[in-house]
């Protein structure tokens, strides 16, 4: 008797374990879908971009709002799962964007050249950083730059991030960058030389 009581309730709780395990799955394959249409979307909107003409101004207008929906598109990745996957689906040999990804897995940087060239903005910057378990999106304060590499070292108990780069006016020269993360919010920072030469993971390299 006792079993025949009990037999609906297993039933139910096997049923609920079944539908939960489903759901997960089915939420990271659609977490995995959005990623790879999130770059996808920027792809196509970087290949309409790169075929406007600039010269004297011409198609600002269109220029400025292809910018928009990219900009729109990085700044809808607000969670750690879907930052997670950005990491692991993007491939730099693929995609049209640049994406900088510190050695950690907190911290990444969007740099593309915008063609908006007469209003004084030729590259833009958006990093993405992790901070008490959410994902939050910042522009960087300077002058932006396409960033290729990022490397870090801790001092004091505080993460660095070193950001190596190339700005418009001057594509040959390498400028590095400090930020660190104080508070949930990211900041331009100091490190002194000797402490860098003394973590070699540290140090800014470039492929050739």
């Amino acid at each position: 008797m006792k079993l025949k009581t009990y037999a609906p309730l297993i039933l139910t709780s096997l049923l609920l374990i079944f539908f939960i395990g489903c759901d997960s799955q089915n939420k990271s394959e659609q977490n995995q879908l959005d990623t790879k249409e999130t770059l996808a979307q920027l792809d196509v909107l970087l290949g309409q971009l790169e075929k406007l003409e600039v010269t004297g101004c011409k198609n600002i207008d269109g220029i400025v709002i292809i910018n928009e929906k990219i900009r729109g598109l990085i700044e809808n990745i607000r969670t750690s799962k879907k930052f997670d996957n950005l990491v692991d689906t993007f491939n730099k040999n693929q995609h049209r964007i640049d994406l900088v990804v510190s050695e950690d897995e907190q911290f990444a940087i969007f740099s593309w050249e915008t063609k908006m060239d007469c209003l004084g903005n030729q590259i833009k910057n958006i990093a993405l950083y992790k901070t008490n378990e959410k994902v939050r999106v910042s522009s960087l304060y300077g002058t932006p730059m396409l960033y290729r590499e990022i490397s870090q070292t801790e001092l004091n108990h505080q993460m660095y991030y070193i950001l190596g780069g190339n700005t418009a006016e001057n594509t040959s020269k390498v400028t590095q960058k400090i930020y660190k993360i104080t508070n949930g919010y990211i900041e331009e920072a100091q490190i002194p030389l000797q402490e860098l030469s003394y973590n070699k993971k540290s140090l800014i390299t470039f492929d050739e």
